[in-house]
């Protein structure tokens, strides 16, 4: 078996459990910022038969298996359609590798999507998972729930669809049912109709987006540039440029995101620095703030150095990419966190 060969039966292997590393960071991430903040799942005490303290911890979990599914759909997705770029025409072998791995991707996403949409209105409802079917009308009309299903309906279609898709133009449709499918829960996010509040909304939409495009575009290029060494040079240009206009719509966006919700708080813009500093929210925001800066700092210094000398730079250089996906996965478990705490 020659070496090119050999490593490409070892890249599933390693993508499985590169996977399931950063899903573990992620999740000992969430749950310490959970019990930090006091918002871990209590359970129901009242005795009326709610869902359960397993049914409020799974939601979470899904939620954040929902995010890392997003994350490798993306950055499949945007290796396909970027990083591996042919100019519309037929995929090269990674490229169809990156199109593989967005569908297998997207049936995790629609799986975890449609299993949250089911905790969602156990727990709203207060109502046992086993006797949804009871309430079904009433869970189909909570709007968060509508909100995971059009989301687990679309990243289905997305994951049938791109199935055999081999040019990168027909691969950029994928890109577009992919952000259509992110829309629908950050839309929930903001039951309020303060003018503050649907502006923070809008925001949250270019937040999530530009996040997914940043970090789903990391591990693309750990995945796909990695197996090409002679096109490592340009994968990586094509990678700064997405991680420089996604760094900057991620900050701004998240600025204006976390003053609506902070304004929502505490009554108004003017609350806002009150609410930061008053409760564990607060905390957190600051938390995942610190680690996006650390990570747009250090990704810059990074790839300003290396990008003309990865060849004498050798491990070194996927051993500093290595350390921000780690801190991207930190930074996940805290979205989650944040989400379950407001």
């Amino acid at each position: 078996m020659t070496a090119t060969r050999a490593a490409r039966h070892r890249m599933p292997g390693r993508l499985v459990a590169g996977g399931a590393s950063a899903v573990l960071v992620a999740t000992v991430a969430m749950v310490i910022a959970l019990y930090a903040a006091g918002s871990e799942p209590q359970g129901n005490d009242d005795g009326l038969g709610g869902p359960g303290a397993v049914a409020e911890w799974l939601l979470p979990m899904f939620r954040l298996l929902a995010t890392m599914a997003t994350v490798g759909c993306a950055g499949a997705l945007l290796a396909a359609v970027v990083l591996l770029r042919t100019d519309g025409g037929p995929l090269g072998l990674q490229g169809r590798r990156a199109i593989r791995d967005a569908s297998n991707s997207a049936i995790i996403w629609a799986f975890a999507a449609f299993a949250g949409a089911l905790l969602t209105a156990a727990i709203l409802l207060n109502t046992p998972v086993g006797l949804l079917r009871l309430r079904l009308d009433d869970a189909l009309g909570v709007p968060e729930v509508k909100a995971l299903l059009i989301t687990g309906i679309l990243v289905v279609a997305l994951a049938i669809g791109v199935r055999r898709v081999e040019t990168s133009s027909a691969a950029g449709l994928g890109v577009l049912v992919a952000i259509a499918a992110l829309i629908p829960p950050a839309l929930t996010s903001y039951p309020r109709n303060e003018s503050y509040v649907v502006l923070a909304g809008a925001a949250l939409i270019i937040h999530v987006i530009a996040a997914t495009s940043w970090v789903g575009g990391l591990a693309g290029l750990v995945r796909y540039g990695r197996a090409s060494r002679n096109g490592l040079p340009l994968v990586l240009e094509r990678f700064s440029q997405v991680a420089l206009a996604s760094s900057i719509a991620l900050l701004l966006s998240g600025l204006v995101s976390a003053a609506g919700r902070l304004a929502a708080k505490g009554g108004g813009f003017g609350s806002v620095f009150d609410a930061l500093t008053a409760d564990a929210y607060g905390g957190l925001l600051l938390a995942k703030t610190v680690a996006f800066i650390v990570l747009i700092t250090g990704g810059w210094l990074h790839r300003r150095h290396t990008i003309g000398g990865l060849e004498t730079i050798g491990n070194r250089f996927w051993q500093l990419v290595a350390g921000e996906l780690v801190i991207m996965a930190i930074a996940i478990g805290l979205s989650v966190a944040l989400a379950q705490t407001i």
